[in-house]
């Protein structure tokens, strides 16, 4: 990312947050952290927040820069386990990240500025082991703006409400349908009620629910592909089916963008928010353009809301300065033809929450494989270098 031409084109990161919605970068390396470039990020008002992940780690590590060699070395030096390296490197990097976003996060009242560390996916089977994690993790970093991503699978769901009620901070990943989004919402609000049993004060927990947009794209267009072959011989099917290609995941997120404003701004929560509960903020991911034919801000600009977040790639960001226009309250917009859609892929036998459960397989699988990777590129590391 050049750093300085997106510094300069900073108006439309300035909209974004005028109208209500938080942009945080989807990346992060000890490169950014020590060049200096996270922070102009921050200063200037491009970023207002970090997310991270196994892969992100990954391939900052496996880059062969930033010093992560040479961290790697002097760790195994200390006769560390891969993972034992993985987690020194992971926590001093959030951690640094975390302290130069601390002033948005005081600036924001605690509604921003948080960095994302995720539990190590070889657990996120173990609902009880990823509870334990969650917690010396963000005790092991020590600072009040971050927060630790679970996935919103079926044992997700259980460690969401535990953590919620010890006051954790929590980043739930991995949702890709309406369904996902009503069960982790609900998680959060069964931990809230239970932090307030437990003597919390409310308005120091924060929760982020993370839905995927442009991967709910690439499954449904395989699909409609699939079905626009079939239908060769059917004219008028095939053109139905041809002008559905890439609008599932905007239709699918619109809806839940609706769904989340009906449950945090109802009267069901408007109880816990009179005690200081604060809204589980939504925030759009795998928001960068998959398929090229696709304009490279599809899943940005018809996405800006209140009590929102994007989290943006480098190019993505990039994309933004260059040549984004930002308009108000633009994920309200639609939603009549965003049922309509979805009723109509319905009609063709492609059911969205049936796609989200495999991309929410499929998801789990990527991370694991990128952090078995990490580990033995790690262990490959220090027996080199």
């Amino acid at each position: 990312m050049n750093i300085d031409v997106v510094v300069s084109k900073s108006g439309e990161f300035r909209k974004m947050l005028s109208y209500g919605q938080s942009p945080w970068l989807d990346n992060i390396s000890r490169c950014m952290l020590d060049s200096g470039d996270l922070l102009k990020l921050v200063q200037n008002g491009i970023i207002t927040g970090i997310t991270s992940n196994p892969s992100i780690f990954e391939k900052a590590i496996n880059s062969g820069k930033c010093g992560y060699p040479e961290k790697i070395k002097k760790l195994s030096e200390k006769k560390l386990t891969p993972f034992e390296i993985y987690d020194a490197i992971t926590t001093e990097d959030i951690k640094s990240a975390a302290q130069i976003l601390k002033p948005v996060y005081e600036k924001s009242g605690g509604s921003d500025g948080f960095v994302s560390i995720e539990v190590s996916p070889d657990i996120a089977t173990d609902a009880e082991t990823s509870t334990n994690e969650a917690l010396r993790i963000f005790s092991l970093i020590n600072e009040k703006n971050v927060l630790i991503k679970i996935p919103a699978t079926k044992e997700g769901l259980e460690v969401i409400p535990i953590l919620i009620s010890k006051g954790i901070n929590v980043n739930i990943t991995l949702m890709f349908s309406l369904n996902h989004y009503v069960a982790v919402a609900d998680a959060y609000i069964r931990g809230i009620k239970s932090a307030l049993a437990n003597g919390f004060n409310l308005s120091g927990i924060n929760s982020v629910a993370s839905i995927f947009i442009s991967r709910v794209d690439t499954l449904v267009d395989k699909l409609l592909n699939d079905l626009i072959t079939a239908a060769a011989d059917h004219p008028a099917k095939k053109e139905k089916l041809t002008n559905l290609l890439g609008k599932a995941g905007v239709a699918n997120s619109k809806i839940i963008f609706n769904k989340f404003n009906g449950i945090f701004g109802g009267a069901g929560f408007s109880a816990l928010k009179s005690k200081g509960a604060n809204i589980q903020r939504l925030l759009f991911a795998s928001t960068s353009t998959k398929n090229p034919a696709y304009y490279d801000l599809k899943y940005v600009e018809p996405f800006i809301g209140k009590n929102t977040i994007n989290t943006l790639p480098d190019e993505t960001i990039e994309h933004i300065a260059d040549h984004g226009k930002i308009l108000p309250d633009t994920a309200a917009e639609e939603f009549d033809e965003s049922l309509r859609i979805i009723k109509e892929l319905s009609g063709f036998g492609i059911d969205l929450n049936g796609v989200g459960e495999k991309l929410q397989i499929d998801g789990v699988k990527s991370f694991e494989d990128a952090y078995e990777k990490l580990l033995n590129s790690i262990k490959n590391i220090s027996n080199i270098v």
